[in-house]
């Protein structure tokens, strides 16, 4: 890794902080002495629960509000919290808030036979798109009504962005529309909801599925005891801390990491540098085989990961990352006069088999966080 590992701590450390609570040597830094084992350990790890409840407390700061500004304009969008922080693989203690804001009322439908839901015929605003820039519209009123001192900004694309005036969080609130698949009609599953998001300028519609996305993340995490989400934290933490733009988004990484073989990142207590291992081995293999890497779709299905060139370059950058970081560890599990091993393998089955002692939490049990 081309930064040398005090800056790494340094960054790493600063990414974690929050200035509105008490500076405290985290639990991570108490496991182990040695500088790369201790930015693994971090990199894979939460941010302070707190910091994560303040970000969820801004969300439904403005949920609440907007809403009942809304409802007085006659309107009942739906609001969903998308993102890293509902799904706890943000690697910020100061995280932004993205905040769907969701027209109730018209969206599309995809065709399906005998589904659950039946749908009265349109009559909006003209188009879905001017339903939406309505909503838009309407929400920014409502947002620069209820909070007047602070930075409501409308002028980006697809959000309109809250800031200061005791706002702890940037909020970005986004507005859309649903889109109905066929799974949704049949089952009336929320997980299966698409959302289509407008662009205010080109009036051009984009469409996602977040809470997909969020369903098979959490799915894959539970699957490997934690080990998933640990493993993408600590691929966002590594390229954030490279000595160059990688370009992968935190999508793509959660998007790769969904396809790991779960025996790669199990997560065991103690045990933690598997889950580097194991992470490791998965972006080598990836970048190892290109047309097996861009093979790959998103979980939600809509494209493929690593469908451009930027991507690919990303991918085999973050990989060179992680296999030095392996490397930085492996020679300190060996310690001094060991001798370091220029075999991945060698060097993976090393950190599969090194511990690091848990900390006894206050009811004498080991304490990971």
């Amino acid at each position: 890794m081309a930064r040398q590992i005090d800056d790494r701590l340094a960054r790493l450390q600063q990414r974690r902080f929050d200035d509105s609570l008490p500076v405290m040597q985290e639990q991570y830094e108490k496991r182990s002495t040695n500088k790369a084992t201790r930015y693994a350990l971090g990199a894979m790890q939460q941010v302070d629960p707190r910091s994560t409840q303040i970000s969820h407390e801004e969300f439904e700061k403005v949920e609440r509000n907007l809403l009942e500004g809304l409802d007085k304009e006659g309107l009942q969008p739906k609001v969903r919290f998308q993102g890293s922080v509902p799904l706890n693989v943000h690697t910020r203690g100061v995280s932004d808030v993205d905040l769907l804001v969701i027209e109730g009322l018209y969206l599309r439908i995809e065709p399906c036979e005998g589904g659950q839901k039946s749908y009265l015929p349109y009559t909006g605003k003209g188009s879905l798109c001017d339903d939406v820039l309505y909503l838009r519209k309407k929400s920014k009123e409502v947002l620069d009504r209820r909070f007047w001192g602070a930075k409501v900004d409308g002028s980006p694309a697809k959000s309109i962005q809250l800031t200061e005036g005791g706002f702890r969080r940037k909020v970005d609130v986004v507005p859309s529309h649903w889109y109905d698949t066929a799974t949704y009609q049949m089952t009336l599953n929320d997980t299966y909801r698409g959302i289509d998001v407008v662009d205010q300028y080109t009036r051009e519609s984009f469409r996602n599925y977040p809470f997909l996305y969020m369903d098979k993340i959490n799915s894959k995490d539970r699957e490997t005891l934690g080990g998933a989400k640990m493993s993408i934290r600590l691929a966002k933490n590594v390229r954030n801390d490279a000595d160059g733009d990688i370009e992968l988004s935190s999508y793509d990484i959660g998007s790769l990491m969904f396809h790991c073989p779960s025996e790669y990142i199990t997560s065991l207590p103690a045990r933690d540098l598997m889950v580097l291992s194991g992470t490791d081995r998965w972006f080598d293999e990836l970048a190892s085989d290109m047309s097996f890497a861009m093979s790959l779709d998103t979980p939600d299905g809509t494209r493929k990961i690593i469908d451009n060139v930027d991507r690919w370059t990303g991918l085999t950058k973050l990989s060179s990352e992680l296999n030095a970081l392996a490397s930085e560890v492996e020679r300190e599990i060996i310690g001094p006069f060991g001798t370091p091993s220029y075999d991945r393998g060698e060097i993976r089955k090393r950190l599969n088999d090194g511990q690091i002692p848990l900390l006894p939490d206050e009811f004498g049990l080991g304490a990971r966080f």
